[in-house]
């Protein structure tokens, strides 16, 4: 085992799950980086998460960042399975990083109507949208709410920052010792702001007037309401992904779409942060707004020349169009990018690939396009073979990394 940071990025289906490790011995810390789908824990993280209990490990810090059926399903699963009666059974869990709506600065109030509280229950009892059916009982049964599950079986739920959300102004610099480090990207409070509004107007669509409350009712409201939404913009992607895909355009048509960034409240909402360790720096982009992860890392780099060079990064948003800019690309350079998704929405598109491709080359070192499935978007990148001697880079399937 090496002083390296070293990643382990699960298949995960169209989801994110990561651990990352860095240090050895007494030294070793693992932070975990949402868990993906629902079936993720069964079929891989489990059995790795047992293995590290029986070496004596722990996770250190679990971040789930933000609420999406293929980031927190996973979680869940875990959470469900990890404390029985107070005891622990898979795995010590240090402290959890999550922007709940628990976090959300709204003005609220003690009592609400018997109206209201139907309208929030109604929105609870629908669903997260990932069953056949309109009620799916899967998504409504007892413990399948992340917050639920983080409150009740009493983990330490944004610790650090006394309970209030993992932000930019709220936790600008973690460190874990004077060599592990993390500088927080996004979300900054005014995404979180946004969030909280684009809750609000949601609340109203469905005939909601008036302030909301505290309480577990709308805690498990808000969370399933925004699984829901995300499951639906899915789908409505997926169909539009699925005829464009009938018709692929020329490398260059692809090098020059133009950008149209990613404004959903609740990708902006995500946590994206720098990991430094030693003399290594991972960018790890979550599924977060480019323009916002921009501005920070021209604020820790200030002093610095650009490009920022990382010695890998996670690409935001399984290598969405409307996540990486021209702006973010022109700020950062590095050797190795991740994708993390069975490609089951269209991600990533090709014309995030071309982009990463064409973003600084150089001769004497290949650039690794490194995804956790084999994929159409691989598959196209690795048949464009000029590109590859000219570019000078390589496409291939990986589920683990050191750098």
């Amino acid at each position: 085992m090496t002083e390296d940071i070293r990643i382990n990025m699960f298949q995960a289906g169209q989801g994110d799950a990561f651990i990352i490790s860095c240090g050895i011995g007494e030294q070793k810390k693992n932070i975990m980086i949402d868990g993906g789908t629902g079936d993720t824990f069964a079929s891989s993280l489990q059995g790795f998460l047992k293995e590290l209990d029986e070496q004596g490990e722990k996770i250190d810090l679990l971040i789930v960042t933000h609420i999406d059926n293929d980031h927190i399903g996973g979680v869940i699963e875990m959470l469900k399975h990890n404390k029985e009666l107070g005891k622990t059974k898979i795995i010590c869990i240090e402290e959890v990083w999550h922007n709940a709506y628990l976090q959300l600065q709204l003005d609220k109030q003690d009592q609400i109507s018997e109206h209201q509280r139907r309208v929030v229950q109604e929105i609870k009892d629908r669903g997260d949208g990932s069953g056949e059916s309109e009620k799916s009982e899967i998504s409504t049964r007892q413990g399948s709410f992340l917050g639920s599950l983080l409150y009740e079986d009493d983990y330490n739920w944004n610790g650090y920052t006394d309970g209030i959300a993992i932000s930019v102004e709220n936790v600008p610099v973690y460190a874990f010792s004077d060599d592990l480090k993390l500088y927080i990207l996004s979300p900054t409070n005014k995404c979180l702001e946004e969030l909280g509004r684009f809750w609000l107007n949601e609340l109203n669509k469905r005939n909601y007037i008036g302030k909301t409350s505290n309480g577990k009712l709308f805690d498990d409201a808000y969370e399933m309401l925004l699984r829901r939404i995300e499951e639906e913009e899915k789908k409505k992607q997926k169909e539009i992904k699925s005829k464009i895909s009938s018709t692929r355009m020329s490398w260059d048509s692809y090098l020059n779409e133009v950008f149209k960034e990613d404004g959903k409240p609740t990708n902006k909402s995500s946590i994206a942060f720098v990991l430094e360790f030693k003399e290594k720096k991972l960018l790890y982009l979550g599924d977060a707004a480019p323009s916002v992860v921009e501005e920070k890392l021209r604020e820790i780099y200030k002093s610095e020349k650009i490009p920022y060079k990382f010695d890998i990064v996670k690409v935001s948003h399984h290598g969405s169009s409307g996540n990486m800019s021209p702006e973010l690309l022109k700020l950062i350079d590095s050797d190795k990018y991740l994708f993390s998704t069975n490609g089951k929405y269209g991600h990533p598109d090709l014309s995030t690939l071309v982009k990463i491709a064409e973003n600084y080359p150089k001769k004497e070192v290949v650039k690794e396009l490194i995804f956790n499935y084999e994929n159409d978007s691989l598959k196209w990148m690795n048949s464009n073979i000029e590109k590859i001697k000219s570019l000078n880079y390589i496409a291939k399937v990986s589920n683990y990394e050191e750098v």
